[in-house]
């Protein structure tokens, strides 16, 4: 009884609600005695403030923020010092140091998101410059170092969580929604349905958003020799983006119904969306897992066999000329479906599984 206790315990520790505060606690812990034991009392302060936004949704993610907060405050530093020296303290100096010193940082800012924080540390040490300035700025950028590095070092220790592996889930995730998208489609088509819950298609692009975003903290991840990663193929991403606007195709066309599509036209179709949905979970649980996914073969063969119904349809059924165009397309866009399904059950084979922090990756 205790391990399946122990891993529920944990599942709910690992998310985001629960273990980011617990993280930036843990950051702001170590970052009070870190900067205690190092710097003097005014600055703990700056490291302390520092640790507080640093932690993020990830490993990948919060090494970035931290690595961006040292080198903007770092950069702003520079920047307030320099601009104070040249220009001095006195009367309307502070002013237009002040001024310059933000306009110059806000430019760099919008152009590097990144070094926001430089806005911060050169505001400050303009406005309020110490009496040894370039000491004093430079204890500043110090203790914010300490802060950050903190961040980094509770985002490790404290149930860590890889950008990689959350990429995966979302990316699962929209596989999924894609399942349950093709299977209301097609039920809306067969019967006679107008009005769609849209539900499952505006997850499948939260999702994709979600995916893009963890993939670019990954990529942070994998430049980390600590992380025990390799660079692998990112194709998966784009391919699921592709695989989704595949999908309007059939969208658009369960739109409007056909008005004397026969039973076995329906059954045959209701099948063939069945597996594709039942397809698109496996490939969703080896992603998940961040395993190959295996072979898929049923949906080739249930695709043909719904070819093969739709053309006897049209060639003996009578269908109105408006009907039978209808029929073609929808089996067009099932087949740009299955191409797209099949390339993307081919990207997903060839992920390799990535390893924890610390830990080799696997052949």
């Amino acid at each position: 009884m205790k391990a399946p206790a122990l891993k529920w315990i944990r599942k709910h520790l690992q998310t985001d609600e629960v273990r980011i505060p617990i993280q930036t606690a843990s950051a702001v812990f170590l970052a009070y005695f870190a900067t205690s034991f190092f710097m003097e009392v005014e600055d703990v302060s700056w490291g302390v403030f520092s640790a507080l936004f640093v932690v993020q949704a990830s490993i990948g993610g919060t090494i970035g923020a931290a690595l961006g907060r040292i080198a903007g405050a770092a950069l702003g530093a520079v920047i307030a010092v320099a601009l104070v020296m040249l220009l001095g303290t006195e009367g309307w100096d502070t002013l237009i140091a002040l001024l310059a010193g933000v306009g110059i940082m806000s430019f760099l800012a919008a152009k590097w998101p990144v070094l926001a924080y430089g806005l911060v540390t050169v505001a400050i040490i303009a406005v309020a410059p110490d009496f040894y300035i370039v000491e004093g700025a430079l204890k500043k950028v110090l203790a914010i170092a300490i802060g950050s590095s903190c961040g980094m070092v509770a985002a490790f220790a404290v149930f860590p969580v890889l950008a990689r592996r959350t990429e995966q889930e979302h990316l699962a995730t929209a596989l999924r929604n894609c399942g349950d998208y093709v299977l209301e489609c097609t039920t809306c088509l067969v019967r006679d349905k107008r009005d769609k819950d849209r539900k499952a298609q505006n997850a499948i692009q939260r999702s994709i958003e979600q995916a893009r975003l963890m993939a670019r903290e990954a990529r942070i991840e994998e430049k980390t020799p600590a992380m025990g990663l390799s660079p692998f193929s990112q194709a998966l991403l784009p391919e699921i983006e592709r695989f989704a606007y595949t999908l309007t195709l059939v969208d658009r066309f369960s739109d409007k119904s056909i008005s004397d599509m026969r039973d076995d036209d329906k059954k045959a179709l209701l099948e063939l969306a069945g597996t594709v949905r039942n397809c698109l979970e496996e490939i969703a649980d080896a992603v998940e897992a961040g395993k190959p996914c295996q072979e898929i073969d049923d949906v080739e063969k249930v695709y043909r066999a719904f070819e093969e119904q739709v053309d006897a349809s049209i060639k003996h059924g009578g269908f109105p000329v408006e009907d039978e165009e209808h029929m073609v397309s929808i089996k067009s866009a099932y087949g740009s479906v299955l191409s797209n399904l099949a390339e993307l059950a081919r990207q997903a084979r060839g992920r390799p599984h990535p390893a924890g922090p610390g830990q080799p990756q696997k052949p």
